[in-house]
């Protein structure tokens, strides 16, 4: 009984006890002088409502109706409700969801971003990301559902539909004498204007009067008792609902004994538990023992008892006041007992806060007749109204409190848990990610330094090997040069033993001397190259090809990849040796030759002046450097410039006269200008007259003995040579004019085969070194582009980290908007 008086007490001057913390702020801004005025005020009312039966009814109820008015005037919206914590707290941890909703994706899509690098980010750290999507996901549409809930029990016709509608000050569900409620109603706010209801197991919208049947005993068409009726009402008209609170209606608990399933299928999200018993009477066991299988399942629930109908405590004439208040007290102290002791969910405290004695049909006849407009009094059913009309609304306002934050604490707390480990987790992750990608970023900048250094040290090698090589290649094709125009020359000296081993049989006749042209020709062609190729082929390949090798082995030093290595070596060296190709071409560098194979006598006089003047011409020819130089040397002397003559060539006549005061072989001047004239004579006659004529002046001059002897042997000699002048004689004179020839002919092509061989070993050398080159080039070009790939994997990893530590720090931002969330609606409840 005290802790209702000063429950009463501190409600009539806006106090609202232990756990009254929305009035606090109004309780402090008022002055002392208020408190003590309002407190009187209240105690005077209560001593008027608590006034024996025999007292004025008429002043009675006008106490009340002043009481009443005090009341409206006392619970005027001053101030936030509590419900609003809850909503608060629902919109800022669905806002905070949403962060999280939209973190896990764009993480999500960046790791998968990652999975080409198998060494970053492996399959099952990509599932385990993608999994965090659903959990979110899932979260959230928890989160959207969440709302405080409120089960009403009690046993049947305890006026358990009637306090629920006293609370959302309509008549909405169906309530009467005896069984009534026939099945679970849920009544939930709708944010559409529309009243409807929904059957268990369907999505058909039905209208709201049909309650009346589905739920009620009575009807013939009713629903089994374990069944849910969900009731949608518009959040307008009630602002329970509007805050997201629902209300649980249920059978009685002494209709069925399948409380096990009730409290699974409709009890184990409840905030908040409505005990409502009968005033008349006391607890029911079936009433303890249901809520005996709550306290087992659920964890120290939120439980409140209220003893309805206490207006029948007014109606009874012969109950004493005193009477009545050990009525009230002793249902308080079982009230007490049952919360404390057998169900231990609460201390004494607590519980003396949470038993109520009140009127649910009375309330709701008040709070109708105050939405018409009427005072709530008229609403009254018996005395006391003011005092059951307070207690309910106490009851009103500790449910409040109380729901809201139960509600936030057990819908909340989990999903802010389970946000911290989310963001956590994943922040774990994304550290381990970062790191590897820090060691991996490492190594490819080692990789590129590495290869910026190859790549440089390349190109410089390059440039001083292509130096040494083309220097190598210059000196080898002089040498080469070289080589060959001494060995042509000394082949060119042997060409006479070359022709003389060409034994094709010989025939002056013009046809079979053209086929024996031919044929030498293709003889002296095959054994000059023959000879070349034996004495310089072999030296000029293995030259050639221990060059080549040194090319490739510089050059492959400077290509790092063995695969490119195997490669360039196929490319670089060939598959046949090198070999010198010497194009003589006798057929047509000796195509002009004309054999001469007339028969003539060693010892005629056309010879024997063709023999005398090759001396001269000889002789000329030593002599006139030593003439030259003397000239020269004279007109230095005297200052005269004196011409040299030029030299004499092969074709040139020659005076056959020597110079004034000269003598030549003991004859004088003047006989050899005779002995000219006539030689000239008879060469110029060609006939026997012109012998004779010389043969007269000879006898004139040396006598006649010596003529006929010189005669008769110079006769011997012709009649032998004219003898042995045979094929074989002719052979040989070919072979001799045409060694002359062949020799005069190959001379003049010396130093244009030389330089014909040296320029196969220079494009043979250059080649290789061309394709060595571009080896070194496509090597070098594959290293930058690798140098580029690593630059754009650099960078891109580069990009990665700035990425992962944006992210890391979003995980932060989370972590520190859940530590607020949990400080702010959490910890302070």
């Amino acid at each position: 009984m005290a802790a209702y008086l000063n429950r009463t007490i501190s409600l009539v001057t806006g106090q609202t006890g232990p756990n009254g913390n929305c009035d606090t702020d109004d309780h402090q801004s008022s002055s002392s002088t208020d408190t003590v005025d309002k407190s009187t005020a209240g105690l005077s009312r209560l001593n008027s409502a608590l006034q024996p039966s025999g007292s004025n009814t008429s002043m009675n109820f006008a106490l009340n109706t002043g009481g009443i008015a005090s009341e409206t005037r006392l619970y005027q919206p001053n101030g936030k409700s509590p419900l609003q914590i809850f909503v608060r707290a629902k919109k800022k941890i669905n806002d905070i969801y949403g962060e999280i909703e939209e973190y896990v994706l764009e993480t999500t899509t960046f790791i998968n971003a990652l999975h080409a690098e198998a060494e970053i980010v492996d399959k099952a750290e990509r599932e385990l990301f993608e999994s965090y999507v659903y959990k979110v996901a899932a979260i959230r549409e928890v989160l959207q559902r969440d709302h405080m809930k409120v089960a009403f029990f009690g046993r049947t016709s305890n006026g358990k539909s009637s306090v629920i509608n006293a609370m959302l000050r309509e008549k909405i569900l169906p309530s009467g004498i005896g069984h009534t409620t026939n099945c679970f109603c849920q009544v939930e706010g709708n944010d559409g204007g529309e009243a409807y209801l929904m059957t268990e197991g369907s999505a058909e919208k039905l209208n709201v009067v049909n309650i009346k049947q589905l739920a009620n005993a009575l009807c013939q068409e009713k629903l089994c008792e374990s069944s849910l009726v969900r009731i949608f009402w518009p959040r307008e008209r009630c602002s329970l609902l509007r805050d997201d609170v629902v209300f649980v209606d249920s059978p009685g608990v002494d209709v069925s004994a399948n409380l096990d399933d009730w409290i699974d299928n409709h009890c184990l999200n409840a905030d908040v538990f409505v005990l409502v018993l009968n005033a008349e009477s006391t607890m029911t066991r079936a009433e303890k023992q249901f809520f005996h299988t709550v306290s087992q399942k659920l964890s120290k629930p939120n439980i409140f008892i209220l003893n309805n109908r206490w207006d029948a405590s007014a109606n009874e004439p012969e109950c004493l006041e005193s009477d009545l208040a050990k009525v009230k007290s002793q249902h308080t102290e079982r009230c007490i007992d049952f919360l404390t002791k057998e169900l231990k969910v609460s201390n004494e405290k607590e519980a003396a806060e949470r038993v109520f004695f009140v009127s649910a049909r009375e309330t709701l006849q008040a709070r109708i007749e105050e939405a018409k407009g009427n005072p709530p009094h008229m609403g009254a059913i018996a005395e006391g109204f003011q005092i059951r009309y307070f207690e309910f609304q106490d009851f009103e306002r500790k449910f409040e409190e109380c729901i809201s934050q139960s509600a936030v604490k057990t819908k909340f707390q989990q999903h802010s848990s389970r946000g911290k480990s989310v963001s956590g987790d994943m922040r774990s992750m994304l550290d381990n990610i970062y790191e590897r990608i820090t060691i991996f970023r490492n190594l490819m900048q080692d990789q590129k330094t590495l290869l910026t250094d190859r790549i440089q040290g390349t190109e410089t090698q390059m440039m001083q090997v292509t130096r040494d090589m083309k220097l190598k290649i210059h000196t080898m094709v002089e040498e080469v040069e070289e080589k060959v125009s001494k060995a042509l020359n000394e082949e060119i000296w042997r060409l006479g033993v070359l022709i003389d081993e060409f034994n094709m049989p010989f025939h002056p006749e013009r046809l079979v001397l053209n086929i024996y042209k031919k044929e030498l020709n293709a003889h002296v062609e095959s054994g000059l190259g023959s000879n070349l190729r034996a004495r310089l082929s072999i030296a000029l390949a293995m030259n050639v090809e221990s060059a080549q090798a040194d090319m490739t082995d510089r050059m492959h030093a400077l290509v790092p990849n063995e695969q490119l290595i195997v490669s360039s070596t196929k490319m670089a060296l060939r598959n046949q040796p090198f070999e010198m190709l010497y194009s003589l071409n006798c057929q047509n560098l000796c195509a002009d030759f004309q054999e001469d194979l007339e028969f003539k006598f060693s010892w005629g006089i056309t010879a024997m002046i063709q023999r005398f003047t090759g001396k001269v011409r000889e002789r000329s020819k030593k002599n006139q450097p030593a003439l030259a130089n003397r000239q020269t040397s004279i007109g230095q002397q005297h200052g005269v410039v004196t011409p040299v003559s030029s030299p004499v060539d092969d074709n040139t006549p020659i005076c056959l006269l020597p110079s004034p005061g000269s003598v030549v072989a003991g004859i004088t001047p003047e006989q050899l200008s005779v002995i000219s004239r006539f030689a000239l004579t008879s060469v110029g006659g060609q006939g026997t007259m012109g012998g004779l004529l010389v043969a007269g002046i000879m006898l004139k001059t040396i006598g006649w003995r010596v003529l006929v002897g010189v005669g008769a042997l110079y006769g011997c000699i012709y009649l032998y040579e004219r003898l042995s002048w045979t094929n074989s004689a002719k052979e040989r004179t070919f072979k001799s004019q045409y060694v002359q020839h062949a020799t005069k002919k190959l001379k003049m092509i010396v130093d244009l085969t030389s330089a014909n061989c040296s320029h196969q070993v220079q494009q043979e050398l250059s080649s290789t070194f061309a394709r060595l080159c571009r080896t070194v080039d496509t090597a070098t070009t594959d290293m930058n582009e690798e140098l580029k790939t690593l630059e754009v994997q650099l960078n891109l990893l580069e990009s990665n980290q700035k990425q992962l530590k944006l992210l890391r720090n979003k995980a932060n931002y989370i972590q520190n908007e859940l530590d607020i969330f949990e400080h702010n609606y959490i910890s302070t409840q």
